[in-house]
């Protein structure tokens, strides 16, 4: 009897050291990478000596290559573990996650979406009956017996039969149709309500019922109460898409640059009440120093040959192909960049890695569609100021210029852009190659109105033994301002550039326009009061050999 009582006794030791004990993992934290996602979870757990085999449930289905990374500590180690993949009926799944009286309201309404959807399905193959039937009452004919002395009566019983038939048909196809459209609105009410019901205890809307289930065995060097194990996986169905709203702020001379995320998820796991990063690196990159290329600077030039002709033609180039970089650093004054025509041949292009931590605990569930999630905002220094070259289109625009953009350390990614309130276009902020200052081009300000007219004299000649032609040229540009308010314009033009030693420009007047002689172009900054017309003149005269022609415009 003691030998029998003693064997049982290891049996039951030995199946309970065997036994797996069900476990249900806390969602920690979530980084949310542009194409996956870094979940991580802790379970706590109860350990004796030696093994302790452990499953945990409610793991996404979508782990990334299965690979799951546990902490370790010095009393205990993961000897092993394995994924179970399972399916689990709605109703067992729902039965789990919900309170005994929550789940009850679940499985009458349950009940009643299971009773209308099999409502439906029955109207739909009502309805095709009737519309089968219908074809082929339209296709009917009456048939007669020549022969037959009441041919005629019965032509008219089989039309009278096919008539009564049709309408019937439709009548019963109309309430059909009606009753369809009830059945789908209580359904869809249904549904509603068995989403807003379990929402809070689920994550989502929905109830999972693909799983992982994570196999464990933990071996431990000694007897541990509420042992804390931590892990972690990758996952993707994971998209996060950067973007900005830029709200500018013409009265108060700001802009903020609002960051946000357009994230989804369909892991068949829900994120729920957790910590939530977002990450612009790359997750599944472990990343390397980057290589820096040799920086070069030179002064602003351009060269010039010994050849005549050669020296014409840089002239005409650098006339005609200046490159110039406006940058206003307040409102009243415009310095010009030229840019150095040279370029490494290797240029280094690097992105921002940022992490942006939520302030407080987030959900986010699966197959919930896109979620727009705002990240943080900072606002900048903003300066407006209008720019118009009416030699190349008679219109004024309105320009945002932001001189402290690198201080915000902003992404390459799409933009809406707001002006006091009210979208105006969609932009994108490109990092690489900007100035000193970011423009927003705002658009055309069609308040403000500029027309530019040109009048020449016919060449003449200077002297009756002359062999040169005089030829003057005057312009006139006039800007209204139309608003209510004051405005500042920043307005441009050009007098010709000669590349010919025998074309000779002179007797230049500007005014009060600023000339820059290596490229020919004036600039007038104007102060308009509200419903203020201006007119601004500026003329040169053109020698050149008689019998030649240019063209001025």
């Amino acid at each position: 009897m003691k030998r029998i009582f003693v064997f049982c006794l290891c049996v039951l030791i030995l199946a309970g050291a065997n036994a797996q004990t069900e476990v249900k993992s806390k969602m920690e934290k979530v980084t949310i990478y542009l194409n996956s996602a870094l979940v991580e979870k802790s379970i706590k757990v109860n350990l004796h000596r030696g093994e302790n085999k452990f499953i945990i449930t409610s793991n996404a289905s979508a782990i990334r290559g299965g690979n799951i990374h546990f902490s370790s500590s010095n009393d205990w180690f993961i000897s092993s573990q394995n994924i179970e993949k399972l399916t689990i009926p709605e109703k067992e799944a729902a039965k789990k996650i919900l309170p005994q009286g929550v789940f009850q309201q679940y499985l009458s309404l349950k009940n009643k979406y299971d009773g209308l959807a099999e409502e439906i399905a029955d109207n739909k193959s009502f309805t095709e009956t009737l519309i089968a039937q219908k074809a082929a009452l339209s296709n009917m004919k009456a048939t007669t017996n020549t022969s037959a002395i009441d041919t005629v009566a019965v032509i008219k019983s089989q039309f009278a039969f096919q008539r009564d038939e049709m309408k019937n048909i439709n009548k019963l196809l109309a309430e059909a149709n009606t009753k369809s459209g009830n059945l789908t609105y209580q359904l869809n009410n249904t549904k509603r309500e068995i989403e807003n019901l379990v929402k809070p205890y689920a994550g989502g809307k929905n109830i999972l019922c693909n799983d992982n289930n994570i196999l464990i065995t933990v071996y431990s060097n000694v007897e541990k109460q509420n042992e804390i194990i931590k892990y972690s996986y990758s996952v993707y169905n994971v998209s996060s898409k950067y973007s900005y709203d830029v709200m500018l702020d013409e009265g108060t001379h700001k802009a903020v640059f609002s960051l946000k995320s357009s994230v989804s998820q369909n892991t068949n796991e829900n994120w729920k009440d957790c910590e939530i990063i977002f990450s612009t690196s790359d997750g599944n990159y472990a990343g390397q120093d980057a290589e820096l290329m040799p920086y070069y600077l030179d002064y602003n030039y351009n060269n010039t040959y010994k050849s005549p002709s050669k020296a014409r033609l840089q002239k005409s180039a650098m006339a005609n192909g200046y490159i110039a970089d406006e940058r206003a650093y307040d409102n009243e004054t415009l310095l010009e960049a030229v840019v150095v025509d040279y370029t490494p041949s290797s240029v280094q292009n690097l992105s921002l890695n940022k992490e942006y931590t939520l302030s407080t605990s987030q959900s986010i569930a699966t197959d919930e569609g896109v979620l727009t999630i705002p990240l943080y905002s900072e606002e900048t220094k903003a300066l407006f100021t209008r720019f118009s070259t009416p030699k190349n289109e008679e219109k004024v625009f309105y320009t945002a210029l932001l001189p402290d953009w690198e201080d915000l350390g902003l992404l390459e990614s799409e933009c809406d852009v707001y002006l006091n309130n009210k979208f105006i276009s969609n932009s994108y902020i490109n990092t690489r190659g900007m100035g000193d200052t970011m423009r927003f081009s705002v658009g055309e300000d069609r308040n403000v109105k500029v027309t530019r007219k040109l009048r020449k004299n016919s060449p003449s000649e200077k002297g009756f033994l002359s062999k040169e032609v005089e030829e003057q040229a005057t312009v006139t540009l006039t800007i209204k301002n139309t608003k209510n308010e004051n405005i500042k314009l920043s307005l441009k033009d050009q007098i010709p550039i000669s590349a010919n030693s025998e074309i000779k420009i002179s007797n230049i007047e500007t005014g009060e326009g600023e000339l820059n002689a290596n490229t020919g172009i004036i600039r007038w900054n104007i102060n308009l009061e509200p419903r203020e017309e201006k007119q601004i003149v500026f003329s040169y005269t053109v020698k050149y050999p008689k019998g030649q022609r240019v063209t001025l415009n």
